[in-house]
């Protein structure tokens, strides 16, 4: 996690607390705002600032560029919250299951509030047989896939991806397991799916993931973004904790994240949870070595790009699968650099493609050596 304002980490760590991180003096609450706006926590600020009765006396510019940006959350938050439950009714009504992943859903289990933290796009999980239905549903509702070419997603990734022009650009991502690359068959996704239970998410009654299973994606979904994850994913983490308080089963997450390998970067992200937060994190699930040399190379620095993508084609089997991945890696399609890297100009799909594999090259030599100097 990148550096955070101690002011700013406190008044998270501490949201009934007034006396414990003072109120900063001017000079101060420029940063402040910034790091609260890049760390997804611009909203907890204001609700503190306004729990306090302090809000005003925030220095103007300051203020108004955190009034401007909870307000652009919110509004952006019930447009996903919208297009979160009219996909689940449309799931349902055709005999689809999908499970309300972190953004909205996490919102409102965590924080009573579907407006109380940014969310960027709508995660579902589904079930893999039921890809093909899940997609020409989601066509069906005006929605566009988006691949690096076709059928990669489905090949080498964890989610589809599939957006629409409506209330600004709406990503929608079915996933098909709670793992990220280069875990994605090692969790049992049959087990996940028989400890679901029920739940209301964005006013519609729908499945929800155990919290162990819950608490275990949103430790991989840190460790996939790592070393930039956003302070907010962490102290997601520490409302889910202590949300749920002794009724986690912590014997059985530690035995689950053995299993598939990922009991290392799940020690890692809980201990830096609770170094943070105080966060009641019990020391069993806290005792891992790394599993292997990639699962220490996960954990280091990187673009999430370069890392994933470096140990997801490391663990291939077969010269050909590996140059397939690679190409796709390498060669978007036209409309997949379109979309992702807002390019606007025809001129413009040339260069990005020519930046994006200078980018990956360097990170792929940058991973190599670490992979070759590291031990774990």
């Amino acid at each position: 996690m990148t550096p955070v304002h101690p002011f700013l980490l406190e008044a998270i760590r501490r949201p009934d607390d007034i006396g414990s991180p003072g109120l900063p003096g001017d000079g101060a609450w420029e940063r402040i705002v910034e790091d609260a706006i890049r760390h997804g926590v611009g909203p907890l600020l204001h609700r503190w600032l306004r729990r306090h009765d302090l809000a005003d006396r925030l220095p103007a510019d300051a203020a108004a560029r955190l009034r401007a940006h909870v307000a652009g959350v919110a509004a952006r938050n019930l447009v996903l919250a919208d297009e979160l439950a009219g996909i689940l009714r449309a799931l349902a009504g055709a005999g689809l299951v999908g499970v309300p992943l972190r953004g909205v859903a996490v919102a409102e289990a965590l924080y009573g509030d579907v407006t109380a933290r940014p969310t960027g796009d709508v995660d579902l999980l589904v079930r893999r047989e039921a890809l093909p239905r899940v997609a020409a549903l989601l066509r069906d509702l005006g929605y566009r896939e988006l691949d690096r070419s076709p059928g990669f997603a489905r090949r080498f990734s964890h989610t589809l991806e599939f957006f629409r022009d409506r209330h600004g650009f709406v990503m929608i991502e079915p996933h098909w397991t709670i793992a990220y690359p280069p875990f994605l068959d090692r969790i049992d996704m049959d087990g996940v799916w028989a400890r679901c239970g029920r739940a209301q998410v964005a006013g519609v009654e729908t499945w929800a993931l155990a919290p162990e299973d819950l608490l275990l994606h949103l430790c991989l979904h840190v460790t996939h973004a790592s070393p930039t994850a956003p302070l907010l994913w962490l102290h997601d983490i520490d409302r889910l904790v202590r949300e749920q308080g002794a009724s986690l089963d912590w014997p059985g997450l530690a035995s689950r994240a053995r299993a598939a390998g990922v009991a290392h970067p799940v020690a890692r992200v809980l201990g830096e949870v609770r170094t943070l937060f105080a966060t009641p994190v019990p020391d069993l699930v806290l005792d891992a070595r790394p599993e292997s040399r990639i699962v220490r190379f996960l954990g280091g620095a990187g673009s999430v790009d370069g890392k994933e993508s470096l140990a997801l084609l490391l663990t291939l089997s077969g010269w050909r699968t590996r140059l397939a991945f690679a190409r796709g890696l390498l060669f978007p399609a036209p409309e997949f650099m379109r979309a992702r890297y807002a390019l606007t100009r025809r001129g413009q799909l040339g260069l990005a493609y020519v930046q994006r594999l200078a980018s990956l090259s360097v990170e792929g030599v940058k991973g190599l050596v670490s992979l070759l100097t590291n031990h774990p």
